[in-house]
């Protein structure tokens, strides 16, 4: 790819959405399992703590427990993978770390929680977990056009210069 034609994709449309689709999707995933982790210490301060997302998730698990048929068995292993994987995900779809997976990643994330949702009585949230695998969606279809992401930067160290082909 010549270097003028990879300035003008920079500039495409399609690469700045697909740049900010990864963004918001990105933060919403870490910044859900980060609020999973904070606590309030001693000193009025928020700190990263592990058992705070325990504490968090057996509420949730308990909502899910009186509400739904899912067995509590899996109900704790999904609770104690998921905070992990919502701050896995969303840093590496923020950084385009093999942005394809990362997205698909994302959306099975949202569709599980989409999955648990349904199945409470007031199930209005299970309709924003729509509009995120939406937003998703928007994300692959854009993929081609990745910019400003590690895939990228991965990609140039390892393609040849114009000048080692003559």
């Amino acid at each position: 790819m010549s270097e003028q034609s990879k300035c003008c994709k920079f500039f495409q449309g399609e690469a700045w959405a697909c740049f900010f689709l990864r963004m918001w999707i990105g933060m919403r995933l870490m910044f859900a399992g980060l609020t999973k982790f904070l606590g309030k210490n001693e000193e009025g301060g928020w700190s990263f703590d592990p058992e705070n997302a325990q504490y968090t998730m057996s509420n949730i698990t308990a909502t899910m427990e009186a509400n739904t048929a899912i067995p509590k068995f899996m109900l704790d292993q999904y609770s104690t993978v998921l905070p992990w994987a919502l701050l896995l995900v969303g840093a590496s779809v923020m950084l385009g770390f093999f942005t394809r997976i990362s997205l698909f990643l994302a959306g099975a994330l949202v569709l599980s929680l989409s999955f648990g949702l349904m199945l409470l009585p007031d199930d209005t949230a299970a309709v924003e977990r729509g509009v995120e695998i939406i937003v998703v969606g928007l994300a692959l279809m854009t993929v081609k056009n990745n910019v400003g992401a590690v895939d990228n930067l991965i990609g140039m160290a390892f393609s040849k210069d114009d000048e080692e082909e003559a």
